[in-house]
Parts: structure tokens; C-alpha cells; sequence
């Protein structure tokens, strides 16, 4: 199969009736690859939260499998789709911006930015009610209001645009260095206190509260302190996304040059990285464990940086074939926070699934994802992608 065997589809935020190059359908195939982790994270580190997370001790703790298991979601899999997804992200507002201009040029309203606007507040909403009332861990909540403050950024020249990566990414070690060290070693914020679980047995309203106070809390710590961090990694890609740096042929021996330099070392560190999360968590190290929870993001940064441009020169038929599912990330991710309410939370079934089951679980309701949106075919659009996708 070839990029020019697939037929065009809108990228996300662009009308279905607008066609756009066949050659960002690698990209959908990223956008769908990116969902597995966060599919995989959110159910294997279910029991964990509010308390704890993303990931949760291996179980059973004594099973070598399921350590196993654990370290290699830790090494592969935890931090990479959020910051994928996130890169991402901004590369498509690039891509949208491009074509609604040329679509809106002769139009009374030919501000893409107003489009992009009423796109991100019904994402916010959405967000609201996913994290208020099935899923805490949400992530379309920050990702509408980055989305917000990147308004204006589609039009800004390219100067201006590393200007203000750069000044985000300041912004971000700032205020992250001095939590992390805190971390590091203050441990009297991590007394052993029994650690509360979204998994454990509670009334509706009980759960409920549980749920929802860690959602607004965990938003004011993002706008506090990931915000900047989120900002960078997505203007990042719109810059990305300005120059056509993953589809354009000029930069083929750039990748080439990333792929080779960055994929093994980035590789390996990452298992180094993972293997001695799992020991915390194994561990019961509440301390450590939130220590490598906020360092994930940058482990995935050093494998992502190879992986990804390995993937396009090495994997463009895989990328193609999960193209379909790239259009329908919002229904995939609802629904996998939809089911795992339904199977794991303690208003629901509460089931007691190992490590291994859940990560074989989450496997198989990924590729069902998969094998669903080849079947809808190129046009066809879920209702939330197509309600979304009208702004």
C-alpha cells in the first residue's frame, strides 16, 4: 500500500468536505499508535488513583510475569502517548490552519483561528463532564486549554514561534525543578497513610466525590505547573507542522540522521528507566514512584525523538493501516474510560484483573478500535469526531 492508495480525509478540526494531502495519513497512524499507551497506562494504573498513578505495584506482587510486565509498560509505554499525542497535537493545528485558510479565503469569516476556538471550547466541555464524572485522569481538559492559548499561534512566523518555545520550556523547568527536588528529599509529605482507590467498593456519591475532587485538583496542578511543559512539547509541533517536518521529502535524511542518532540510546535508557520505576512501585515507594511519574515525560522525549522518525521511514505501511483509527481517537478514548468505569471502578464490576490481563485487555480493545474504524471506511465519521470536527 502507498500513501496515494489511501484517500484523503480532513484532519482533525477540518470539515469532512474539505480534502487534504494523502500524505498525512502517517500521521493518523501516529495519532492511533499514541492511544495504545494511554489506553494501556489508564487501565493497568486504574486501582491506583486518586492516590497514586499513572502506574500501580504489579499484581500479583509476588508473579515474575506480572513484574515483568510492569517494567516493560514502564519502559514502552508510560509517558509516550500523552507526549506524543501532545506533539502531535500541534502538528495538526499546522495542517488545519493551512487548509481552512485556503478553504476560508473567499469567505466572510476567514479567521481560522474562530474555527479552531469554537473547536476547543466543545472539546473543553467535553472534557469537564469525562473528568467530572467517569475518568479523573482526564486529558482533554488540558489539551482544550492549551488549544485556547495557541490560538493566534498557527499565523505567528517561525521566529516567533521558537521564540516562544523556548520561553514555555524556561517557564516549565522553573517551576518543575523545584517540585522535583522537593520530591526528591522531603519525604515527610509521603506519610504511610492507606491510599484511597477509585477500584474499591463505594455508593455513587461516595465515588463520586473521589473522582471528582481529584479532577479539579489534578487540573489546577496542570495549570500551575504542566501547563508550560504542554505548551512547548505542542508549539513544538505546530512549528514541526509549519515546516512539514514529518511528510515533506527535504528532511528525509534529517530523520534518518534522528533515527539513527537517538533510537537505541533512547531505547535503552528507557528500559534502565522503567525497570527501576517498577522496583518502586514494587517497592511500595510512594515517594519514587510520583519521582518517575513526573519524569516520564521527559524518558519519553529521549525515545520519541528516534522512534518516531524511525517509524515513518521504516513503518509507513503499519502507519497507514492505523490511519482510520487516527480519525476516531476522541470515541476510542472515551469509551476506553467508559468501559473501564463500567469493569474496574468500584461502582462498577471492580473486577480484580492482574497486570498481564489488564495489558492483554487493553491490547485487545485497542486493535477492536482498530479493526472498527477500517470497516467505517475513509468518509465515514463517529458522531463526537463529526460533532467536533464541524466547529
Amino acid at each position: 500500500m502507498t500513501l496515494a492508495a489511501l484517500p484523503a480525509a480532513p484532519p482533525p478540526g477540518v470539515p469532512s468536505g474539505i480534502q487534504v494531502p494523502q500524505r498525512q495519513a502517517p500521521l493518523d497512524g501516529l495519532r492511533a499508535l499514541a492511544m495504545l499507551p494511554v489506553i494501556a497506562v489508564n487501565w493497568i494504573g486504574y486501582a491506583a488513583l486518586p492516590d497514586g498513578g499513572p502506574l500501580a505495584a504489579p499484581q500479583p506482587t509476588v508473579s515474575l510475569v506480572a513484574q515483568a510486565v510492569l517494567a516493560l509498560v514502564a519502559a514502552l509505554l508510560a509517558g509516550k502517548g500523552l507526549t506524543l499525542l501532545s506533539f502531535l497535537f500541534g502538528y495538526s493545528q499546522a495542517v488545519s490552519f493551512r487548509v481552512r485558510r485556503r478553504h476560508t479565503a473567499s469567505s466572510a469569516n476567514a479567521d481560522p483561528a474562530w474555527h479552531r476556538g469554537r473547536r476547543m471550547r466543545r472539546l473543553l466541555w467535553i472534557g469537564l463532564a469525562h473528568g467530572l464524572l467517569v475518568y479523573a485522569g482526564d486529558i482533554l481538559t488540558a489539551y482544550a486549554l492549551c488549544g485556547l492559548l495557541m490560538l493566534r499561534a498557527p499565523a505567528l512566523r517561525l521566529r516567533q514561534l521558537r521564540r516562544r518555545i523556548w520561553v514555555w520550556g524556561g517557564i516549565a523547568v522553573l517551576l518543575l525543578a523545584p517540585s522535583l527536588l522537593w520530591l526528591v528529599f522531603d519525604s515527610r509529605l509521603f506519610a504511610p497513610e492507606p491510599l484511597r482507590s477509585l477500584a474499591a467498593p463505594a455508593s455513587w456519591a461516595d465515588w463520586w466525590t473521589l473522582n471528582a475532587g481529584h479532577y479539579l485538583l489534578m487540573q489546577l496542578g496542570f495549570v500551575l505547573q504542566g501547563l508550560p511543559l504542554f505548551l512547548a512539547w505542542m508549539l513544538a509541533g505546530l512549528m514541526a507542522g509549519r515546516l512539514k517536518l514529518l511528510t515533506h521529502a527535504r528532511w528525509r535524511s534529517v530523520l534518518q540522521r534522528w533515527a539513527g542518532r537517538w533510537l537505541l540510546p533512547g531505547l535503552l535508557l528507557n528500559v534502565i528507566f522503567g525497570w527501576a520505576w517498577s522496583q518502586a512501585l514494587l517497592d511500595q515507594n510512594r515517594q519514587l514512584d510520583l519521582v518517575y511519574g513526573l519524569l516520564s515525560v521527559f524518558a519519553a522525549l529521549l525515545l520519541l525523538i528516534g522512534l518516531v522518525p524511525w517509524l515513518l521511514l521504516h513503518g509507513q505501511r503499519w502507519l497507514i493501516a492505523l490511519a482510520p483509527a487516527g480519525r476516531h481517537t476522541l470515541s476510542l478514548y472515551l469509551g476506553s474510560s467508559l468501559l473501564s468505569l463500567a469493569c474496574f471502578s468500584g461502582v462498577g464490576l471492580a473486577l480484580p484483573w492482574g497486570t498481564l490481563a489488564l495489558l492483554a485487555a487493553s491490547l485487545l480493545y485497542w486493535a477492536g478500535w482498530v479493526m472498527l474504524a477500517r470497516s467505517l471506511g475513509p468518509r465515514r465519521r463517529l458522531p463526537l469526531e463529526t460533532w467536533l470536527g464541524s466547529a
